[in-house]
């Protein structure tokens, strides 16, 4: 057998026309944004509510919310592209997101939004004349960071001297230590001033991440924005954080100081309808068919109709399970799977993954769990003639291995949920 890197040649793709990943700012990605969005036929207040956001000038702070695997991300890199893009006064944006971490202070997101906004520029300048300009070779000491550009807007970075995850360099760090706050925020003054000089009338910062420590820690979410209220608030930078569903509403609006520099309400995404998530589909078949060549559908289109329903049309999960299905088929496999092999084939590989993790009567618990989907200790306990303090040890180690997640409480009454890589475990599936 030939090993090559591409598993979807077989189907006369270039590329994986199920990848998750939030389409590129880069016009040459092979599934760009500009190229790749379907724009959301019933999301038109969103995007109203986003476009009318960045409208206002001199800057802002708004939250983009939703269930995780709507599109979140790709929403908001379509209206960062087409402000810089297309817009008479544009909106310049660093190559990628940025991560909020657990922990992060002020100075943390102050290192940060210097970092990716001046990678950015280092992009657009070029190395002669980024180490000309004597701020950002000042900022870039501080920093220190390294763009790789291999197509325009896209940028790996590499970035040091601070927390937050990103990197840690010894010599960098003590030079970072002896700069105030008032330091850092005034180098992010004069850098918003740089690119205002070069014809963009402010910075949209995109802030990701925060589904996670939403749903995780919200004190702790409540103190980062609490803490960064200041600077938030800084001239011309638009600030877009994208959050789990009713971020806004539990994180920002029991804090009436944050509150008050917020934009009046937050943009709520909905999951695409199924017209819309095949539309997505077809336009990535296209994209990424390869010249000349015709090409075959991995999966019938019911096949996508019944994982849309399984997974309540987040999109993500519907492309991660194709993309499981192909990665489990045999080289030579190259036909458009039917519903009854997709369905068996994806409980053969939930099943495995079970069994990988769990043995004996725990795995038979787990199974039933996951006939059920969302559930309560009590539910199981009766469904398993399994005592409730045996269904809390066996919780407390499925919490561990992420392979159930609290939900909602209900009085006395605490839901969990098996992951979604599960859901067609389902009984309501099978």
């Amino acid at each position: 057998m030939e090993l090559t890197q591409n598993l979807w040649e077989r189907y006369g793709f270039s590329d994986n026309p199920y990848d998750t990943k939030a389409l590129s700012l880069s016009r040459s990605a092979s599934l760009s944004v500009e190229a790749a969005y379907i724009p959301r036929a019933a999301g038109a207040t969103s995007a109203n509510l986003l476009t009318n956001f960045l409208r206002n000038p001199g800057g802002g702070r708004i939250v983009v919310e939703g269930d995780p695997g709507v599109g979140k991300t790709t929403f908001v890199n379509f209206h960062r592209q087409q402000w810089e893009a297309a817009a008479r006064h544009k909106l310049i944006s660093p190559p990628g997101e940025i991560s909020v971490r657990e922990g992060w202070t002020e100075r943390d997101l102050l290192l940060n939004l210097l970092a990716s906004l001046s990678a950015r520029l280092r992009l657009d300048l070029g190395e002669k004349d980024f180490a000309r300009n004597k701020l950002l070779t000042e900022i870039n000491a501080i920093v220190g960071v390294r763009a790789e550009d291999g197509s325009g807007l896209s940028a790996s970075l590499t970035l040091f001297g601070f927390g937050g995850g990103l990197g840690h360099n010894r010599s960098k760090s003590a030079k970072v230590g002896e700069l105030t706050n008032e330091h850092l925020r005034d180098c992010l003054q004069r850098l918003i001033a740089l690119v205002k000089k070069r014809g963009f009338a402010g910075v949209i910062f995109h802030l990701d991440n925060l589904e996670l420590l939403g749903r995780s820690n919200i004190a702790a979410l409540q103190k980062f924005f609490d803490a960064a209220r200041d600077l938030l608030q800084e001239k011309d930078a638009y600030f877009i954080f994208v959050g789990n569903a009713g971020m806004f509403q539990q994180v920002i609006v029991p804090l009436p100081r944050v509150r008050s520099i917020f934009f009046d309400m937050p943009v709520h995404l909905d999951p695409l309808t199924l017209a819309e998530v095949k539309a997505v589909m077809e336009r990535r078949y296209t994209l990424l068919a390869v010249p000349n060549k015709a090409w075959i559908k991995p999966v019938e289109d019911i096949v996508v109709e019944s994982l849309y329903q399984t997974f309540s049309g987040k999109i993500r999960y519907v492309m991660n399970a194709i993309t499981s299905l192909v990665s489990h088929l045999p080289d030579s496999y190259a036909r458009t799977l039917s519903l009854e092999e997709a369905r068996t084939l994806l409980q053969g590989i939930a099943r495995s993954q079970v069994r990988s993790l769990l043995h004996g009567a725990e795995e038979a618990v787990f199974l039933e769990a996951a006939a059920l989907g969302r559930f309560t200790n009590t539910q199981l306990a009766t469904r398993t003639d399994k005592s409730k303090q045996q269904i809390q040890k066996y919780l407390k180690s499925w919490l561990a291995l992420n392979i159930v997640a609290q939900r909602e409480r209900e009085g006395r009454q605490q839901f969990y949920e098996t992951d979604p890589r599960f859901a067609v475990l389902r009984r309501d599936v099978a």
